[in-house]
């Protein structure tokens, strides 16, 4: 019995978690999207609702060139292009299967003007909303301060090492009324973003990063 029950843990840290894991689709309770369903090129494209009519998509793991089965959600993967095989490099969003994902590349290209220091090793992939309402639309990516990084792999590989602890699933908001995306870097960044609109939201910032699940709950209520 402990055994199952571990296992059962286990599988449920799995589903949850902040990494490229893939959700069963029967146990799927994330945002389904409203979005026709196609490949977004341009923010104006995703703002206006209008896919791409000519370009079809379809979903591959990080670390593969398979094509993801449908029954299968992956919060952060690639698209491909099915006409060529290739590998989509510039596009604002994809709405996919219920699912509705946004190019890191865009977050950080569109990302409000106090979030410049982020970046990304996966910048060409997909990242899924996970929460959304008429204010905003909730994800998480994995995104590294990009100074502290460069600073950390100055000391060869010790310092790779340590650049690679500074990734984190951080929280990330499209702004629906301003247009761009807000990076919470920080438990001190996510407080200044929620404090004037669920004061009781605010977290007692003991660690860098903010309690994600706090995050999650506080977005669900202002979303």
């Amino acid at each position: 019995m402990k055994k199952i029950l571990l296992c059962i843990l286990f599988l449920n840290a799995n589903a949850f978690g902040q990494s490229s894991d893939k959700i069963e689709s029967q146990e799927d309770t994330l945002f389904v999207s409203n979005y026709p369903e196609g490949i977004y090129l341009t923010k104006e494209d995703f703002i206006k609702k209008t896919p791409s009519p000519t370009i079809e998509v379809y979903p591959v793991s990080l670390y593969g060139r398979e094509e993801l089965p449908k029954i299968m959600k992956a919060h952060n993967c690639y698209f491909f292009d099915r006409s060529n095989s290739k590998k989509v490099k510039n596009a604002f969003a994809v709405s996919y299967e219920g699912g509705l994902y946004f190019q890191i590349k865009a977050i950080l290209k569109n990302r409000n003007k106090e979030d410049r220091a982020q970046n990304s090793n996966h910048a060409n992939s997909f990242v899924r909303i996970i929460i959304g309402g008429g204010n905003y639309l909730y994800t998480e990516a994995e995104l590294v301060n990009k100074w502290a990084a460069g600073a950390a792999a100055n000391f060869g590989a010790a310092g790779a090492m340590a650049s690679q602890d500074l990734i984190n699933g951080k929280g990330i908001v499209w702004d629906f009324k301003n247009s761009e995306f807000n990076i919470f870097k920080s438990c001190k960044d996510f407080n200044d973003f929620i404090k004037d609109k669920l004061d009781s939201a605010v977290q007692n910032c003991n660690e860098h990063q903010p309690d994600m699940l706090e995050v999650r709950r506080a977005i669900s209520l202002v979303k």
